[in-house]
C-alpha cells in the first residue's frame, strides 16, 4: 500500500497534497519534527537522512517531495494537473515545478535554519536576513509572472501551483507574504482554499 511519511509544516505536505488531488488511496504515517521519530531506526531504514518526506510504495522508496509528486503523476497516468508534453504552456510548467523547490526554497530553508530550528548558539542572523532578502526577491517575481493569471500556467491548476503552495506557506508562515506582492498573496489565497490543501495542511 502507498504510504506517505508526514510531520507538520515540512516539505511532505507536497506528497499529502498531491495524493489528496489524485485522490488515492494512502496511508498517512504522521511523525513528530523531532529526533525520536525522525532518527529511529525503523525510520532511517526507509529515509537514511531522517528527513521528510518519504513515499513508500511496494518496495518503491521516494524521499524528495518534487520526485514523489512526480512519480504519482506518472504512475496514475494523470492528464489535469500537469500540461501535455506537446502543449505550449509545458515548459512554463516545468520551470515554476523546478522553481518552487531549486530557487525559492533555499532561501527559506535559511530563515528556517537560522531563525527558527537550531539552537540559538548555532544561529547566524546575517544568514537569515540575506534568505529573506532573496525570498523576497523571487517573490517579487512570481508576483510579475502572475499578473492576469489565475494560477501559474494560466487558468488551470497544475503540479506547479502545489509545488510553489507550500513555499508561500512558509514565506507566509515568516510573515514575508504581505501586501508588496498582491498577486502572490491573492495566489496563495487561492491555493489554501483548495480542499487537497486543507486536509495537507491539517494538523
Amino acid at each position: 500500500m502507498l504510504k506517505v511519511y508526514h510531520a507538520p509544516n515540512t516539505r511532505s505536505i507536497r506528497a499529502v497534497w498531491i495524493c489528496e488531488e489524485l485522490g488515492l488511496d494512502y496511508e498517512k504515517v504522521d511523525l513528530e519534527f523531532a529526533p525520536k521519530d525522525l532518527q529511529s531506526d525503523a525510520y532511517l531504514k526507509i529515509n537514511p537522512l531522517g528527513k521528510v518526506p518519504a513515499m513508500t510504495d511496494d518496495g518503491v522508496i521516494v524521499n524528495e517531495s518534487g520526485a514523489i509528486v512526480q512519480y504519482l503523476l506518472e504512475k496514475t497516468g494523470d492528464t489535469k494537473l500537469q500540461p501535455a508534453i506537446a502543449a505550449p504552456e509545458r515548459g512554463r510548467y516545468l520551470h515554476w515545478f523546478h522553481f518552487a523547490e531549486a530557487t525559492l526554497m533555499p532561501p527559506l530553508g535559511n530563515i528556517a535554519q537560522h531563525a527558527f530550528v537550531r539552537p540559538e548558539d548555532q544561529r547566524i542572523p546575517a544568514v537569515a536576513e540575506e534568505g529573506k532578502e532573496q525570498a523576497i526577491k523571487m517573490l517579487k517575481l512570481l508576483d510579475k509572472e502572475l499578473d492576469g493569471k489565475d494560477y501559474i500556467t494560466g487558468k488551470n491548476f497544475t503540479a506547479a501551483d502545489l509545488m510553489l503552495g507550500y513555499a508561500l506557506l512558509l514565506a507566509k508562515l515568516f510573515g514575508l507574504l504581505t501586501d508588496a506582492t498582491p498577486n502572490t498573496l491573492a495566489y496563495f489565497g487561492r491555493l489554501a482554499q483548495r480542499p487537497a490543501f486543507k486536509k495537507a495542511t491539517a494538523r
